[in-house]
């Protein structure tokens, strides 16, 4: 028994690392201008998911206050997606955020930034307000 659990656990894990992928800077910036966001503001975007997950679906962040952030950009489950806490503004699975199709995570960040912009983002604050951003033209 123990054994076909190991198996299960490690079939599991297997079909996760399948399904999450680290994007490139142009790859990202494709996907973002595809679903609606500005290319002008692409740049702060870019900037912004590679200080909170360096372009990683899969990443995830235990916080000081028990929250967790999940996916690209770091989307926390007290407010956003769904958990223990009760809120889930963007009314999605926090499972959902670390796969591979970013679809749904792009809809909620842009949740969250229509609710309070880029300043939501920590590694946005500290890494990319006021900073030189990422050059995206030679990805169009």
């Amino acid at each position: 028994m123990k054994v076909y659990a190991t198996v299960l656990l490690a079939l599991a894990v297997s079909c996760a690392l399948i399904e999450a992928k680290t994007f490139t800077k142009c790859d990202l910036a494709k996907a973002l201008a595809n679903n609606g966001i500005a290319k002008t503001s692409l740049p702060d975007w870019i900037c912004l998911v590679q200080n909170e997950s360096a372009f990683r679906t899969s990443a995830t962040n235990k916080n000081k206050n028990g929250s967790t952030d999940y996916g690209i950009f770091q989307i926390n489950n007290k407010f956003w997606c769904d958990s223990s806490y009760g809120a889930n503004d963007c009314k999605i699975s926090c499972d959902s955020l670390l796969n591979d199709d970013i679809t749904d995570d792009i809809k909620c960040a842009k949740l969250i930034f229509k609710r309070h912009g880029f300043n939501a983002w920590y590694g946005w604050k500290n890494h990319c307000k006021g900073k030189t951003l990422p050059n995206v033209n030679s990805c169009f």
